[in-house]
C-alpha cells in the first residue's frame, strides 16, 4: 500500500486568500481560504453545520478568514489559527488533501 502523500511546503499567497500545499507525490493545491475555514473539521463547526441542515451557509466576518498561524500536528495534520481566535480545526492530511480543488480525487467526488 503506498504511504499517504503529505505536504512539503505550505506558504500563503500574496493577497493572503489562499494556501498553496505542495504534496509529496507532487501534487500541488490552492485551497482559497473562505473553503478552508468552512469546511473546519472541529467539532463546534461540524455541529453546527449538521444541526442547521445541508442548505446552511455560514457567514464569517474578514477576520474569520484571514490565517493568523499555520501549525504543524505531529506528521499528520496542520491547525490553522484564524484572526478571529478559531483555532480548534485540526485538518489531518487525509482531509485536507480531500479538500484540494486541483486533486483528481476530489473532481470525481
Amino acid at each position: 500500500m503506498p504511504a499517504q502523500p503529505s505536504p512539503v511546503r505550505i506558504r500563503l499567497s500574496d493577497d493572503k486568500k489562499t494556501l498553496h500545499v505542495s504534496w509529496s507525490d507532487g501534487l500541488d493545491c490552492q485551497y482559497p481560504l473562505s473553503l478552508l475555514r468552512k469546511k473546519c473539521p472541529c467539532a463546534t463547526c461540524t455541529t453546527e453545520a449538521k444541526a442547521k441542515g445541508p442548505f446552511y451557509i455560514p457567514l464569517f466576518t474578514a477576520d474569520a478568514m484571514a490565517l493568523k498561524e499555520i501549525n504543524p500536528q505531529g506528521n499528520y495534520a496542520v491547525q490553522f489559527v484564524w484572526h478571529d481566535g478559531h483555532h480548534t480545526g485540526i485538518y489531518d492530511y487525509a482531509y485536507l488533501r480531500g479538500l484540494c480543488p486541483e486533486s483528481p480525487e476530489t473532481s470525481e467526488a
